[in-house]
């Protein structure tokens, strides 16, 4: 086996995404780089806080990047883009969907609804889904965490989508069948127990 350390400013806060011959990191202020993983090379790298011009959230950079094909899917923003896509290759951008006031946590998700593939976003003020291959906004659901603690990945049951944050900000969302959408079943319903902050149920 080949042993190799590699280090970045600002450490980690989310999971390493390995794919085949190649490993990407998202470091806490933004720094993404992908490694060669025979070696530890840096092939490409991404300063995505000043790219992006913004700031990091206050537990920092902590949605592990997502591959989908060919690309990488990042939230990386706020007013100039909350997720972006960008070559798995060579790190350059595809395309970028929708603002925010802040990055936010929750990792971005593919689901199947509606007859096809849509990509979930969680940002501090909403949920909302975009076409994976293009960034375009489908559908989106007002919604809100204290300190933009949404954490745990949505999670898709039949034609449901829930969504947990701190302090019980619970989200349960229908999703339409017919075309993509969704409306609100309920939200912030008081329960018994823990809420999912962090992870999902």
């Amino acid at each position: 086996p080949v042993v190799y350390t590699v280090s970045y400013p600002a450490g980690p806060r989310c999971t390493p995404t390995i794919d085949g011959d190649r490993v990407y990191t998202l470091g806490a202020e933004g720094r993404l780089i992908c490694f060669q993983t025979a070696d530890g090379n840096v092939l490409w790298e991404k300063d995505l806080r000043s790219e992006y011009r913004t700031k990091s959230a206050l537990w920092g950079y902590a949605s592990h990047p997502l591959i989908d094909g060919d690309k990488l899917i990042c939230i990386v923003g706020t007013d100039v883009a909350h997720a972006a896509a960008f070559d798995k290759r060579t790190g350059r951008e595809l395309w970028k969907s929708n603002t925010a006031p802040e990055q936010g946590y929750s990792p971005p998700t593919i689901i199947e609804a509606a007859g096809r593939r849509q990509l979930v976003l969680l940002k501090p003020d909403g949920v909302y889904a975009a076409n994976p291959e293009t960034g375009e906004v489908l559908w989106t659901a007002p919604y809100g965490a204290d300190n933009g603690s949404i954490i745990m990945s949505p999670v898709q049951v039949g034609d449901y989508l829930f969504v947990g944050g701190f302090q019980e900000k619970n989200l349960l969302l229908k999703l339409a069948v017919d075309k993509p959408g969704a409306e609100v079943v309920w939200r912030d319903k008081a329960q018994h127990g823990l809420s999912p902050v962090n992870v999902q149920p």
